[in-house]
């Protein structure tokens, strides 16, 4: 991405950022991201081409964008702040939390982006480095009996399979149970380095 993240837009970034994001979500409910140019992407906010070049190189990128604002909505920011015994629960139920107040948009979304095409297969990527990250962070300083990337490995997966499972493959699951099946699928790593996790689930 050409603009800078890590610096405080200014307010006409933050406008001119919201704008595309904006667009690029409305877009995406009525058509598939195959089809979306960058020439639709502008007509909707109204923006010039050459100022949507000077933020983003292409629709990827803007898309990439899209998907650290949803991260941010999930407050992945703050998950390096949790004990390991709770960054299972915990980063699972902002997922779940997020995908459920967002079921509408998505399901609009999914219409006409299949769960096997390339925008859907963008942003499961996305999640899928961002849970990795976080768990290299919180598996960093401790003493485990296996491999840390192993590990890292097997929880990001574990979170990120079973929320797909429940929203993108529409397999409606209350959190409750969505609880006891991630006590399930965690299966011995509370016996590696998470102690009481399945009882927390509980």
């Amino acid at each position: 991405m050409k603009y800078d993240l890590s610096r405080q837009p200014t307010k006409g970034a933050q406008r001119t950022l919201s704008a595309f994001s904006s667009a690029m979500f409305d877009l995406l409910e009525l058509e598939s991201f195959e089809t979306i140019s960058v020439n639709e992407i502008c007509e909707r906010c109204d923006y010039p081409r050459a100022t949507f070049y000077n933020y983003f190189d292409d629709k990827y990128d803007l898309v990439n964008y899209c998907w650290y604002l949803l991260a941010t909505e999930i407050r992945v920011d703050e998950a390096p702040q949790l004990s390991p015994n709770e960054i299972l629960v915990t980063y699972f139920d902002r997922l779940y939390q997020f995908f459920d107040h967002h079921k509408r948009q998505m399901k609009a979304i999914l219409k006409h982006n299949q769960v096997d095409e390339t925008l859907v297969a963008s942003f499961t990527n996305y999640l899928k480095q961002t849970v990795r990250k976080i768990f290299r962070q919180i598996f960093a300083g401790l003493q485990l009996n296996i491999p840390a990337e192993l590990l890292v490995t097997q929880c990001s997966a574990t979170l990120l399979n079973l929320i797909e499972w429940i929203f993108l493959q529409d397999e409606p699951t209350t959190l409750e149970e969505a609880h006891r099946y991630l006590s399930i699928l965690i299966g011995n790593s509370k016996k590696v380095v998470m102690p009481g996790l399945v009882q927390s689930i509980d």
